[in-house]
Formats: structure tokens, C-alpha cells, sequence
């Protein structure tokens, strides 16, 4: 009878993905590690059957890989951990990957050279392996189990009241399009020495009305976006344990939002782009459009824990793929001719907010860093230095300012007949002074500025106000073109931490700011 191959080189192989998705569960839906854990179990089993040809000791070719996969996995978390420092040596570049990646490499030579030469009994060290993979991969299975089984229901959506669409006027299509980290042009000009007026006066000359002291009403994306897309605030739709970490439930809400239900109640064909951000992947839109290959937030996560993003420099990065996904909408949105209009098609650029991977003309940029979305606190966690903060942010302006204008011009062309709505809106601003646990350590305005300009045809010039917040934004349109009869809400902004996201503090009123606890873990 045949043996079977040694388990511990699978389980090691499967570890990673379940380690990353217990302690991300409340982040990440449960289908994001499916690839993942396909890629890892199908890669160690060819591996095995290729070193069983070539060593021929099951017990050696197990040891040979889960010491491959225990350097392969563990080479992120090393890099991480080291000083972000790097120098010059006769025109090379030298900084972390080039020290730990030889050091690796050499470590498992030396391990394999040893586990191929030893005539000692491998039937000890095999056992211990297996019992040790067990043991871990046991307990990441439990704590994933336990946040699945315990992950909240959907809240039902409360019903808005519009006209009946077969009464109502033609129905335009509807763009929104989200800029990621879009400040406001007084914050543009005050802190990243920024004049955006060029850019403001073209989109009035096409016809868009521009809030000039609009706010966001969260200062995180998913909040802010959940809030937006459901017409109120996040406290009035629903109850959050403020004590809570698990943002799932605001993901859901954000998922099942009230906007598509009632366009698409109304006939309208939904069409949402591939962000690269979870939260805002409408996978089942009734047009999901991607540039090809994207990775979505956990890949990314879980490939800058290995020493892929090092080897693939020479190749197409993670930088050069977020870099592509960006052009794609910007060259797509002109010609979105999916589904039947009207449309409503949902864009999520993330651009301006980092990683800023385009200079002011275009040109690529690239951090000798682990690509990540951090901003803010953590932008600095992450190696990243304020000075490059600043310039990256400007010149990323810059870039998507020019692409906007080629992408707007190319909209309105092409729907001359029937002009659609457009909305450009930053889901909240900036965030070179952004501290994600220390409220009064962060620069309000520039967090909660944002750009907000509408495009609204056959509507009065003064229907926008200068101090209209996104939580308004669907009222309005809903108002104007279904038919309905919401009423607006007051413009608050909410304050929360990253590790809090429903411990709300409302900081509309600067100089009355509520008392902040410190620090929230």
C-alpha cells in the first residue's frame, strides 16, 4: 500500500491564510481565503510529488518544505519588524529585502543540504511537526469558526417613499465617483501648498456646482460611504456597541445599501468598478468591471508577508497593479456601455489617498515598502516620513486632476441627448496630521474637508449649498429626479479611532469639541 504524504507540510501551508483571516474576521468576508488556501494546499502538494521524485523520503521532502514555508511565510513579518533604513554601495540601493532575502535563501540551502545528508531517524522531528501543525492551525480554525458563527445579521433597510419612475421625467444616468482622500481646496492650498482652483474653475465651466465648505461626516471610508449611500447617519440607522471592533455590521450596511435598492427599484442597471478595497468590491453588481488581474485587500495583506513583492520588482508589482486599476477607471468611465441605462455607476478611486503611486505627470512611484492602505498614524508606522507624505499627496492631485478632466470631457460627449448626473466626492480628506487614536492630535479640518462638486442637468444653479455634506448628497438627487420628498439633514461630522469605529464623537463645532478619553484600545 502506497503512504501517503506527511501532513505537517500542509497544514504549515494553510496556517498563514487562517492566522491572517482570525485576526482580520471582522474586516474580511469568509470567501476572501478560498483562493488563497487553493494556491497554498495545491502549491505544497505539487511540491511534494516533485521532491518525492528527487529525494524519495517522504519524512525529508516534508521537512524540506515546511522549512521552505516557514521562511516563505515569516519573511514579511521579519522585514516589518526591521529599521526601514537603506544606503547606497556603488550605485546599489541597499535596504532590508537585500539583507534578509540572501540570509533566507541561505538558511534553507543549509536546511535542506542538512535534511537530505542526515542518516538519522527523521520519525521523532516528524511527529513533533505534525502534532505542532495540528495545534496551530486547530486554534486559528477555532477563532475563525467563532467570528463567522458570530457575525451579525443584515439590518433591514428602512423604505424611502419616491414617485413612481413611469411618472417621473426621463431618468439620467447617475456617476458617482469617489476620490479617496480628496481634501478641499482651502486645505489643499493651506497645508499641501496646493492651488486647486484651475481644476474647480474647469469643472464650473462644464456646468458643476462646487460646495466650497462641505465636510465629510466620517473621517473613516466605510463609515463614511455606509452613511452616504444610506442616507443618514450611522447612529440613526442602526445601534453600534461603541465598545465594538468588528466592522462588519457597517459593512453590511454598506453592502445592502438604500441607494441601489431604490435605483435599481426604479430600473436602473447597476455598475460598480473594482476598488481593491473590500468593503467596496460590488461583486454582484449587474456589471462588475476590472482591469484584468487585481488583488483584493486580504491578498494584498497576505503577499506582503512573504518575499514575493521583493522578487517581483523586476516584474509587475503590487504598486504597478493598484497603479493600473487607477487608469482603468479613469479610461473607463467615458465608455461604460454594460447594461441598459439608465445607470448608476459606482466608482471607488483610491487616489488621492496613499499609496501615492503616481507623480504629478504621471510617472510611476514606488516605495521600497510593504504595500499597504495605511494613512495617517499609521502612514508613519509604516516607515513613511511627513515631508513624503505631503509632496506624494500633492503631486497624486495633480495626476488625477489631469485624468478627471479627460474623463469628465469624455462623459458629457458621449451622453449629450440625456446628460447624466455626475458627483465627485471625497469620502472624507487628507491625512498628514491624522492621528487614528488622539482626537485632539488630529487636524479636523483637513481630515473632514473634502471636495464635492455635482453635475446636476436640468436642475436650479443654486440647488447645492456651499456647506452640503455626502449625507445629503442622494436626498438631493432623489428629490429632484424620483421624485421624493426627503427632507435634509443637519451637516455633522463624527470623529472615530480605527481600533472604536462606532465610538462617535461629534466634532462639527471645533471649539466645542466633547471630552476624548485618550487613547481607545
Amino acid at each position: 500500500m502506497k503512504k501517503l504524504p506527511v501532513p505537517h507540510p500542509f497544514l504549515f501551508a494553510v496556517f498563514p491564510v487562517l492566522f491572517l483571516y482570525a485576526h482580520n474576521a471582522t474586516l474580511i468576508p469568509p470567501g476572501e481565503i478560498v483562493m488563497p488556501l487553493v494556491i497554498v494546499t495545491g502549491f505544497s502538494l505539487c511540491t511534494t510529488l516533485l521532491l518525492t521524485l528527487l529525494v524519495r523520503d517522504r519524512m525529508k521532502c516534508a521537512v524540506i518544505l515546511s522549512l521552505f514555508l516557514l521562511l516563505f511565510f515569516s519573511y514579511g513579518h521579519v522585514i516589518r519588524a526591521l529599521p526601514n533604513f537603506h544606503f547606497t554601495v556603488k550605485s546599489l540601493n541597499l535596504g532590508p529585502d537585500e539583507f534578509v532575502f540572501p540570509v533566507w535563501c541561505g538558511l534553507l540551502f543549509l536546511g535542506t543540504y542538512a535534511t537530505i545528508g542526515t542518516r538519522r531517524s527523521l520519525h521523532t522531528l516528524t511527529r513533533v511537526l505534525n502534532v505542532a501543525a495540528v495545534v496551530l492551525v486547530t486554534i486559528q480554525l477555532a477563532g475563525a469558526m467563532y467570528a463567522f458563527a458570530s457575525r451579525p445579521t443584515t439590518a433591514v433597510v428602512r423604505q424611502i417613499t419616491t414617485a413612481d419612475s413611469a411618472h417621473a421625467q426621463v431618468l439620467p444616468d447617475i456617476y458617482y465617483i469617489v476620490l479617496d482622500g480628496y481634501g478641499r481646496a482651502d486645505v489643499l492650498k493651506e497645508i499641501y501648498n496646493y492651488d486647486n482652483s484651475e481644476f474647480l474653475d474647469f469643472l464650473q465651466e462644464k456646468g458643476f456646482q462646487v460646495a466650497n465648505d462641505s465636510r465629510a461626516n466620517y473621517c473613516q471610508t466605510t463609515l463614511s460611504l455606509a452613511s452616504t449611500l444610506n442616507l443618514d447617519y450611522l447612529h440613526r440607522l442602526a445601534y453600534f456597541d461603541r465598545r465594538s471592533k468588528d466592522r462588519r455590521p457597517v459593512t453590511q450596511w454598506l453592502k445592502s445599501n438604500r441607494v441601489f435598492d431604490l435605483v435599481k427599484h426604479h430600473g436602473y442597471t447597476l455598475v460598480a468598478f473594482a476598488s481593491g478595497y473590500t468593503a467596496t468590491e460590488f461583486t454582484d453588481a449587474d456589471s462588475y468591471l476590472s482591469p484584468g488581474l487585481t488583488l483584493s485587500e486580504f491578498n494584498n495583506i497576505l503577499l506582503t508577508t512573504t518575499p514575493l513583492p521583493f522578487v517581483l520588482r523586476m516584474g509587475k508589482t503590487q504598486y504597478d497593479l493598484h497603479r493600473e486599476r487607477i487608469s482603468y477607471i479613469l479610461a473607463k468611465l467615458p465608455h461604460v456601455d454594460e447594461g441598459a441605462s439608465p445607470r448608476l455607476v459606482f466608482a471607488h478611486i483610491i487616489a488621492p489617498h496613499p499609496p501615492f503611486v503616481f507623480g504629478k505627470n504621471g510617472e510611476p512611484v514606488a516605495r521600497k515598502r510593504l504595500f499597504n492602505f495605511s494613512d495617517g498614524s499609521y502612514y508613519y508606522a509604516e516607515g513613511g516620513a511627513f515631508d513624503e507624505y505631503v509632496n506624494g499627496y500633492r503631486n497624486q492631485v495633480a495626476y488625477v486632476n489631469r485624468r478627471l478632466r479627460t474623463t469628465i470631457d469624455g462623459i458629457l460627449s458621449d451622453a449629450k441627448d440625456n446628460p447624466p448626473v455626475i458627483i465627485l466626492q471625497g469620502d472624507h480628506g487628507p491625512g498628514a496630521y491624522l492621528d487614528w487614536y488622539n482626537l485632539p492630535q488630529t487636524n479636523l479640518k483637513e481630515r473632514f474637508s473634502i471636495l464635492n462638486a455635482y453635475y446636476l442637468p436640468r436642475a436650479h444653479d443654486d440647488l447645492i449649498y456651499n456647506e452640503i455634506s455626502p449625507v445629503n448628497t442622494f436626498r438631493i438627487i432623489f428629490n429632484q429626479y424620483l421624485g421624493a420628498k426627503l427632507q435634509l439633514l443637519p451637516d455633522e461630522c463624527y470623529y472615530t479611532t480605527w481600533s472604536r469605529p462606532y465610538h462617535f464623537f461629534n466634532v462639527t463645532d471645533p471649539e466645542r469639541l466633547p471630552p476624548f478619553p485618550g487613547e481607545l484600545e
